[in-house]
């Protein structure tokens, strides 16, 4: 008997994140209808999972009836905004939290199921009151806002680890350094910046590789993370150990030189890097769980491998920091 299609809108899936998601239910024995939102069809991205088999949409998150007409009949919507996109906060004093709750509140009325949405731990919280990092703690309540919402049969926030993707990306190599793209005056590509906290050890996530695995695999049995926060990632190394490894894997010199102190870290007055300096405090405070708890992969690898058996797979682990150097950096 043939599984009863269930409509999964993904918000963003032209994104990482919403990309990752929409290829793996797409794959899926399980029958999911993928309906992929985007601002612009006719990119070479939403064309490409048109032709994959979903069902491509336009629709913007301010536009109450496109997203109204989008969400309609569907199960399962997934959603990931982006905080430090320019458009906040608007003219209107809409930002992201309010934004967030809008477009919860809208699945909630027209009927969808299940809500998978892309969030954090509080900060503040976790630290009580004494480290606030205004994204997580906004992304958090965003959460609980749809956890709240009596429509919905399961809720549940997809934590990620720091992605992998980063280190293909000049901005990003350089606010760390340049590492691993560009050599410092020493001939070395140095990662630095304050220390994690505790052991160290960063959760780093492989978004393309498995992250909409994981999400697959909570859209296959949402009920019992419902109201939890999900722990997604795919490797925890710490930054000493990723620049050895890709010196390992690439033979060029690589360095990790901590920085003393969280407030050492240049944020050039820029929002995202005061919110990453933020961060790093958050992570000393908590002996070094970004999380707000010790990682464990235990529900990343169970996630991962529901999705495989339901693409019909074989099981493989987690993408791990030395393969995604050996994918991309080895000559």
């Amino acid at each position: 008997m043939a599984p009863v299609t269930k409509t999964v809108v993904v918000y963003g899936a032209t994104g990482a994140q919403g990309g990752s998601v929409a290829r793996s239910l797409l794959q899926s024995t399980a029958g999911f209808h993928v309906r992929a939102l985007t601002r612009n069809p006719s990119s070479p991205q939403a064309q490409e999972l048109a032709r994959l088999g979903a069902e491509v949409v336009k629709a913007d998150g301010f536009n109450h009836d496109e997203m109204r007409n989008a969400l309609d009949g569907a199960w399962g919507f997934w959603l990931n905004t982006h905080h430090h996109d320019p458009v906040f906060p608007t003219p209107d004093g809409i930002d992201d939290t309010i934004f967030g709750k809008n477009l919860i509140s809208l699945a909630a009325k027209v009927g969808v199921k299940v809500l998978i949405y892309s969030t954090c731990e509080s900060a503040s919280e976790h630290s009580h009151g004494k480290v606030a990092v205004k994204g997580m703690d906004e992304k958090n309540k965003v959460f609980k806002y749809g956890v709240d919402q009596p429509e919905f049969e399961a809720v549940i926030g997809a934590f990620p680890g720091w992605y992998m993707e980063n280190f293909v990306s000049p901005e990003y190599a350089a606010c760390f350094g340049g590492f691993p793209l560009n050599e410092d005056e020493e001939g070395y590509l140095t990662f630095t910046s304050p220390r994690l906290g505790g052991p160290g050890e960063v959760p780093w996530i492989a978004v393309a590789e498995d992250f909409g695995d994981q999400i697959h695999g909570l859209f296959l049995d949402p009920a019992p993370y419902h109201g939890r926060t999900v722990q997604l990632f795919s490797d925890a190394v710490p930054l000493e150990v990723v620049a050895q490894t890709f010196t390992e894997v690439t033979g060029k010199k690589a360095r990790y030189v901590p920085q003393a102190s969280p407030s050492d870290f240049p944020t050039h007055g820029l929002g995202v890097l005061e919110e990453l300096r933020d961060v790093f405090s958050f992570t000393q405070y908590m002996n070094g769980n970004f999380f707000g708890h010790p990682n464990d992969l235990k529900d990343s690898r169970a996630l991962k491998r529901a999705a495989q058996v339901a693409k019909g797979q074989k099981e493989t682990d987690l993408f791990t920091v030395r393969e995604y150097f050996e994918k991309h950096f080895s000559s």
